[in-house]
């Protein structure tokens, strides 16, 4: 074994870490690990030994475990991030929207209802 495998991280750390290595799986599937490869300049063989799904071997699984104990979480280039403080406030907005029609229209107008 060359690292510890995803399945030995603790809870929300292997939770994370599985998530980014199966995006990074993904999207090396989507492109396709020949082109990877040759955008980043090694060989086809190179490219299947970082992605080896042998747990606790490939390089792009401890990648995805570095990023998770660094607090990274891997998501797609178009996804829309939204932070912990901004979830909680549109959470309350939404709560107080459900007994008020007139906030709906206050909050997507923009502020102009008059």
């Amino acid at each position: 074994m060359c690292h510890t495998p995803i399945y030995a991280l603790s809870g929300e750390l292997r939770e994370t870490a599985r998530e980014n290595h199966r995006i990074l799986l993904q999207r090396l599937a989507d492109v396709g690990q020949k082109t990877v490869a040759e955008i980043v300049g090694v060989t086809e063989s190179k490219m299947s030994r970082i992605k080896d799904t042998t747990e606790g071997k490939g390089d792009l699984e401890l990648f995805a475990s570095i990023a998770a104990v660094l607090g990274i979480k891997l998501t797609d280039r178009d996804a829309v991030y939204c932070d912990r403080d901004m979830d909680q406030a549109m959470a309350t907005m939404l709560r107080t929207s459900v007994n008020s029609p007139d906030f709906i229209d206050i909050i997507f107008s923009g502020g102009d209802k008059k």
